[in-house]
């Protein structure tokens, strides 16, 4: 009883500092592209898209799809939560959050502490939940709210989407998003 109520007690207080603006620390973790193709490249990074849209993630490609493994991206031992349930694509879905869930497709997500959370998206044949150093989730698609196959992944604290964890590594438009490159260093 005592320890629920000790780690009810710190959740509240980290809850408290982020809104009184004050951000929760959470911990550094490495990530590594998602795709072992010398050929893969980054097409989207941090507010545009690589055409000149806007976006807030990181996304990567190769032109394949349902082909390559989809790779967890952690470097180290992490526990994958897989959200599946959508049909493969290659295609797009214009439906926005009307898209299989919610736009994200078949996902995964690696929760840290302080609300921290990290996202693989738009994956084809998704396994389930899994535990695993960067080994293969499934493969490259485009379920979802999606304009072809790629994966797609984000940071974000308490629902909202942070960006400084792979351009502060240097990843810009065109980098290489081979599974053995450093693509960010995401909070956990």
């Amino acid at each position: 009883m005592q320890t629920r109520f000790l780690l009810g007690t710190l959740g509240l207080i980290a809850l408290g500092a982020t809104l009184l603006g004050g951000e929760a620390k959470g911990r550094a973790a490495t990530a590594n592209g998602p795709i072992c193709d010398p050929n893969a490249r980054v097409n989207s990074t941090t507010y545009y898209s690589c055409s000149g849209g806007s976006h807030t993630a990181l996304d990567i490609a190769n032109g394949t799809c349902s082909v390559w493994n989809y790779r967890a991206m952690l470097v180290g031992s992490y526990r994958y939560t897989s959200y599946a349930g959508c049909a493969n694509s290659c295609g797009s879905c214009s439906a926005g959050a009307g898209c299989c869930n919610g736009g994200a497709g078949n996902y995964f997500v690696v929760s840290g502490g302080s609300g921290w959370d990290f996202r693989q998206l738009h994956a084809n044949n998704p396994s389930a939940t899994i535990t695993t150093d960067r080994g293969a989730i499934g493969l490259i698609g485009s379920t979802g709210n999606s304009t072809g196959a790629h994966s797609h992944s984000d940071n974000r604290q308490y629902g909202t989407r942070k960006t400084a964890w792979y351009t502060a590594v240097g990843t810009t438009c065109g980098s290489s998003g081979y599974c053995n490159n450093r693509v960010g260093t995401p909070t956990l």
